[in-house]
């Protein structure tokens, strides 16, 4: 197993058991056609399956609270969309599934085509036994691939990190606003309206 696997496994809610393929080695027209049957869904780095437990139930609320406010905007009338857990190919070797991510309507239509799109938008809810190595692996492979505006939500401290490029950070809490600009400037939202349950 490659030792850079280790925090990840060690990272991992332990109700979930041990992740099976961890570290396993697969080609990319592998991968595509595989499917995992324990309880994790993997990234594809390079060669390497890393798991991950995706979306978990306690942190859906704020998943919630954000798209109820994403409902409010134009984009979303005009057909864009914000989606949970969709694979993102951010260049032909590694493949991330943020927690959430925005498609504009024709990137939609685009997908449906069978083409591969990177969202300009994506939020990340780390948990406290995550690995502070990975989200920043991820910062430099989302905005290399073209994301415009990440979100880094830390539930257990109800503070955000809005990065804007990996060396541009905004750290919010409380009554700062949040805000999806420029990838979508009219998602703006207050750190409590996020965190209120």
């Amino acid at each position: 197993m490659e030792a850079t696997i280790q925090p990840v496994i060690d990272s991992l809610p332990y109700q979930y058991g041990v992740p099976k393929y961890a570290g396993h080695r697969m080609t990319k027209d592998d991968f595509l056609r595989w499917e995992s049957d324990d309880n994790y869904v993997y990234e594809f780095n390079d060669g390497i399956l890393e798991p991950t437990t995706g979306m978990r139930q306690d942190e859906v609320y704020l998943f919630d609270a954000i798209e109820s406010r994403f409902f409010q905007t134009n984009v979303f009338r005009e057909g864009g969309r914000l989606r949970s857990e969709v694979d993102v190919w951010v260049n032909g070797r590694q493949m991330r599934r943020p927690d959430a991510s925005f498609f504009s309507s024709q990137q939609l239509r685009q997908m449906a085509a069978g083409e591969k799109v990177i969202s300009t938008f994506a939020i990340e809810f780390v948990s406290k036994s995550d690995d502070a190595q990975k989200y920043i692996r991820k910062l430099n492979e989302y905005f290399a691939a073209g994301v415009l505006v990440v979100w880094l939500v830390f539930p257990t401290d109800q503070i955000v990190y809005v990065y804007t490029s990996p060396k541009t950070v905004t750290i919010c809490t409380d009554d700062d606003v949040l805000s999806a600009a420029p990838a979508l400037p009219e998602l703006q939202m207050t750190v409590a309206e996020l965190f209120k349950k």
